[in-house]
């Protein structure tokens, strides 16, 4: 629940996104929901609930569940998720080295898959280094 409320603080912070106004008629609290049609805003409400419960406070301890969700976010290039999940993985312990190296594995990651992908090696032969 530390982790939402960190969430909701910086998303609450965030100026020119939502209006003062239209987030104290939102009956929700994390103003994320906004984002989605009406029609859906319950379902996500329920989502993003069941996905603190369940993931970032699951069986992956939350220092290690907000590191790769940082390593997802540098994937994605996500200006929005990068700076919360820093933040968010600072609070849970993570060192700076940590955060880091996190960053690192995006990279090497996105390294991989670009000479992998730009050569088009063979996807047989790829699946055969790790039998």
């Amino acid at each position: 629940m530390r982790a939402l409320t960190i969430i909701l603080g910086l998303f609450f912070c965030v100026s020119g996104v939502f209006s003062d106004e239209k987030i104290r008629e939102a009956k929700v609290g994390n103003p994320i929901i906004l984002l989605h049609p009406e029609s859906q805003q319950a379902s996500a409400d329920a989502y993003y609930r069941a996905v603190e419960k369940n993931v970032f406070n699951g069986v992956i301890p939350l220092k290690h569940a907000q590191l790769a969700a940082l390593s997802a976010s540098v994937a994605m290039k996500c200006i929005y998720c990068i700076p919360a999940h820093t933040n968010l993985a600072r609070a849970a312990g993570a060192t700076e080295e940590e955060i880091k190296t996190a960053v690192a594995i995006a990279a090497d990651v996105a390294l991989n898959s670009s000479m992998l992908y730009g050569n088009q090696f063979e996807m047989e032969k790829f699946l055969g280094m790790f039998e």
